[in-house]
């Protein structure tokens, strides 16, 4: 029993971190009827995405968090279990409501006498579905029982808890954590930032709450933690955000883009546990530190380089998710692919209504660690047929880029990816990508630079221009076009230049005014209009191209001088851009990466 309210005690003392705002407490329980509801609320609404009554048990939570009205919570929790609203989403159900509620139920327990706890304990048990959870939902519905148990004085429970919680922190070809410390839910999709988030700052917290007890998380799970929050998690993070092709569906809330809200949490909480790379995760959260107050905070060394950096240098592939970060003391590029492996997307609820192309090769393109990436503000007003790196028909009707059915997978199995730790190469096929049958699009990652290629490219059937966009981010000042702009050898724009490779088509570049709203892209999302002006680069394949190419220098955090410096000598060589063979060689460093396509497959090689 001792253990069992040290435990609880931990958890409340987690929960009383976040005080309720006394004003607003004071005005909950004054608003409150004699039947425990509130006025305002619509307890008929079932709604799958904006659950309505939600915020009645979240106010409950809230008053709980006030010492002087509790008693009110207690009203609050009694008329919710009383009046069983039911949302037409399972979430809300099963874990949304009974986490809340059990929450409140532990801050105000000591009022509530042996049998009432029974009683709530009880209803948590009861909120629990019939289907098996994996991952992350698995992890949730424990947490209810773990709650449960501290409520009831149930080590077994809690015990119990621990265990199925303790199945998630092992490495899986399912739903979880990969052996390559990328997240997967909902089939073999790249979900690290949201529901690998979720998890990482749920696991921490429990790790901590029962740290030192009889129900201790082993430490193989813990350093699996650790291992996913800094070699995973980490790289997906930029200017204290989810790279947003990791986001899934999450790309379309707009209050989602902060990452610092869940991992700082976690990672205090590892560091309180003894956790291994203890200075590693103390950089980590010097690092979101820095990004949530908007400075240059919280760097990091490049080993054996002497040169500071807002988080980690290198290079590293993720086979499992089809991802790429390619990341560098200024910069960092990453590609989100999808194959007949894994799965590009997903829309569920009336979200992500837009993102047909989120796995078909997004190369999104960062300089700095800033909080404004250059994507973030311009997702509602993005055209979403042209998302950067992205090689597909230029849709006029918006309808026509809601994401292929959930758990499709990509259209090819010829998707790869390879790095040395410094350098990189990404590849993958367009076959099967709708109305696209053909071609090879490859990415090539040096120090200073990178080389974005396409070849083969063929669309006999396509109904509308056929684009590849080299990038469309929010516009950074004017954009400099040379020396012909007719004819440009290279453009510049904010902090990047980009130099189109002779011989593999011409650029396009523009800047233009564009309006939405994030109603646009999800169905409960603001409506309020938005307006910013949107830069975009890329090369028009023009109506059912037959094997078109391209060619792309990207230079990441090079002024306008260099980049026109750069245009006169490249300083690299496109040895070979064909659907057989795609290489680049650089002469500073004398590397040559090279992708092979064959019948045996994919071949990527690195020479010096």
């Amino acid at each position: 029993m001792r253990d069992l309210a040290a435990v609880r005690d931990r958890l409340r003392h987690e929960l009383l971190d976040h005080p309720a705002d006394p004003a607003e407490a004071a005005r909950l329980s004054d608003d409150l009827a004699a039947d425990g509801t509130w006025p305002d609320i619509d307890y008929t609404d079932r709604d799958a995405m904006a659950f309505r009554p939600l915020e009645h048990v979240a106010r409950a939570l809230r008053l709980a968090l006030s010492g002087e009205h509790r008693s009110a919570a207690l009203s609050a929790l009694d008329a919710w279990r009383r009046h069983g609203p039911r949302s037409d989403n399972w979430w809300f159900n099963e874990i949304g409501a009974p986490r809340l509620a059990g929450d409140a139920l532990l801050l105000v327990a000591d009022g509530l006498d042996t049998r009432q706890r029974a009683r709530w304990g009880d209803w948590l048990a009861g909120c629990a579905g019939p289907v098996e959870m994996t991952g992350q939902n698995l992890v949730w519905t424990q947490g209810i029982v773990l709650r449960h148990g501290l409520l009831t004085d149930d080590g077994e429970l809690v015990s119990s808890a621990v265990a199925r919680m303790s199945e998630v922190l092992r490495v899986t070809d399912g739903e979880g954590i990969q052996d390559d410390l990328s997240f997967h839910q909902h089939g073999a999709q790249l979900y690290s930032g949201g529901y690998g988030s979720a998890l990482a700052a749920d696991l921490a917290l429990w790790i901590y709450v029962v740290h030192g007890s009889p129900w201790a998380f082993g430490a193989p799970g813990v350093r699996l933690l650790t291992d996913f929050l800094l070699d995973g998690q980490q790289w997906a993070v930029h200017g204290g955000g989810f790279d947003f092709t990791t986001m899934g569906r999450n790309i379309t809330r707009a209050d989602a883009h902060r990452a610092a809200g869940e991992l700082r949490p976690a990672l205090r909480r590892l560091l309180a546990v003894g956790a291994p790379r203890r200075d590693e995760l103390a950089a980590f959260d010097a690092r979101l530190a820095g990004a949530g107050a908007g400075t240059r905070a919280g760097v990091e060394v490049e080993a054996g380089s002497g040169r500071s950096t807002a988080g980690p240098v290198g290079c590293r592939y993720y086979p499992r998710s089809d991802y790429l970060v390619h990341r560098r003391p200024t910069w960092s590029v990453s590609v989100r692919m999808s194959s007949t492996r894994t799965a590009p997307t997903e829309s569920m609820n009336g979200e992500n209504l837009r993102g047909r192309h989120l796995g078909d090769g997004v190369a999104a393109i960062r300089v700095g660690d800033d909080p404004q990436d250059g994507y973030r503000a311009v997702i509602p007003l993005w055209d979403w047929s042209r998302l950067p790196g992205v090689t597909a028909e230029r849709l006029r009707d918006p309808a026509g880029l809601f994401p292929r059915p959930n758990h499709r997978h990509g259209g090819s199995k010829d998707v790869g990816g390879w790095s040395d730790g410094r350098h990189g190469i990404a590849v993958m096929r367009l076959e099967g990508a709708d109305r696209i049958t053909d071609g090879w699009k490859a990415w090539f990652c040096f120090d200073d630079l990178f080389v974005a290629l396409g070849a083969g490219i063929t669309a006999p059937s396509a109904e509308y221009p056929v684009v590849t966009t080299v990038d469309q981010r929010l516009a950074e000042g004017p954009v400099t076009v040379g020396p012909d702009p007719d004819h440009p050898r290279y453009v510049h724009h904010g902090r990047i230049g980009y130099v189109p490779l002779a011989g593999h088509g011409s650029v396009y570049a523009r800047t233009e005014h564009r309006t939405g709203s994030w109603s646009d892209v999800t169905r409960t999302g603001s409506a309020e209009p938005l307006s910013a002006e949107v830069f975009s680069i890329g090369f028009d394949h023009g109506s059912r191209p037959d094997g078109a190419s391209y060619a792309c220098l990207v230079l990441p955090a090079a002024d306008r001088t260099a980049t026109a410096e750069r245009s006169v000598v490249p300083g690299v060589t496109v040895l070979s851009n064909t659907p057989e063979l795609q290489s680049v060689r650089c002469h500073r460093s004398g590397v040559t990466l090279t992708a092979r396509h064959g019948a045996g497959g994919i071949a990527l090689t690195r020479e010096s």
